[in-house]
């Protein structure tokens, strides 16, 4: 039998999950240098005018975050998605109203609007008291846009397609066809259907539009606003949303997105690092990899028991 005795310091860094507004970053797509803001979103970007607070622009940061890695792991849900977004600079582009954005629109190249996935959100539309002053916030909407014509449809065309016969445009097809869906915007194309359909059925699911200020005042467009309503009416849609495969987001975004660090040295997997895990580590010393691997050197040894003791206390 053999003894260890441990001298510890707990030295702990909290992680950091608030996003930075800082200069537009030299390597941004022609044009968009009529912006003076910008915020780096897991890779993904968001550009302000200076007239839209920066409390604005990190609600919009936050909530298309947690589209990307919804159950705030730090990790992304789907990777797939994510680097289709990534690879294309897909960016929301927040000017404070319409007139102040149709003075910038000459300033931005065809190739720029082209060539990468840009979705607007007007600095207005942010309604960070959604929703007990019972108005929608814009937000929730524009940045799902994003993720969902600049990734999934993409990634998975056969089911996230916009294009007719996909898997998801049929559905919304049949609901269209139930006088459940009906958008009477002449410039919104069929592709534009399929993703103001998605932006539905989604957030219907999650319980976005189910309040009794909202639905009257989006009956004229959507009638399936509660989860009850789209397992009643489109439980097609339902299964394909909750299918874990596609990593969609099971819970609303809040604005609030605060990840949390991987905690690997947690062996016991009691939410903190202490005794019981250098128990389980001793327990499997000298073992080729596995759980207490935490190094990652392919077998279990000092390196994983300072790793251990480096992380230790409560789990970030």
């Amino acid at each position: 039998m053999f003894k260890i005795f441990l001298a510890i310091t707990v030295l702990t860094t909290p992680l950091q999950g608030d996003f930075v507004i800082g200069q537009v970053p030299s390597d941004a797509p022609a044009g968009l240098d009529v912006f003076s803001k910008h915020v780096d979103v897991l890779g993904l970007h968001v550009f302000a005018k200076s007239n839209v607070s920066d409390s604005r622009v990190l609600h919009c940061a936050n909530i298309l975050a947690q589209w990307i890695d919804n159950n705030e792991d730090g990790e992304v849900d789907n990777p797939l998605v994510h680097q289709n977004l990534v690879d294309n600079y897909a960016s929301m582009l927040m000017w404070w109203n319409e007139n102040q954005a149709e003075g910038d629109m000459d300033s931005i190249p065809d190739s720029t609007w082209d060539n990468y996935y840009l979705q607007d959100l007007f600095g207005f539309e942010v309604n960070m008291n959604y929703p007990n002053n019972q108005e929608f916030d814009a937000s929730l909407e524009e940045t799902l846009h994003l993720v969902t014509f600049g990734g999934y449809s993409v990634v998975y065309p056969s089911v996230w397609g916009e294009d007719h016969g996909t898997q998801m445009t049929n559905t919304m097809d049949d609901v269209i066809s139930g006088g459940w869906y009906h958008y009477y915007d002449p410039t919104c194309d069929y592709q534009c259907k399929a993703t103001e359909y998605f932006y539905w059925s989604l957030t219907s699911i999650l319980g976005a539009q189910d309040y009794s200020w909202r639905i009257p005042e989006i009956a004229d467009e959507w009638e399936l606003p509660t989860l009850a309503l789209m397992q009643q009416h489109d439980s097609a849609m339902v299964k394909m949303l909750q299918d874990p495969q596609w990593g969609l987001a099971t819970v609303l975004p809040d604005a609030s997105y605060n990840p949390s660090a991987p905690c690997p040295a947690d062996l016991d997997e009691n939410g903190s690092v202490g005794v019981g895990d250098i128990l389980a580590l001793i327990d499997l010393w000298g073992a080729a990899g596995g759980s207490a691997d935490i190094d990652g050197n392919g077998i279990v040894g000092v390196g994983d028991l300072l790793a251990l003791i480096d992380a230790w206390g409560v789990c970030p």
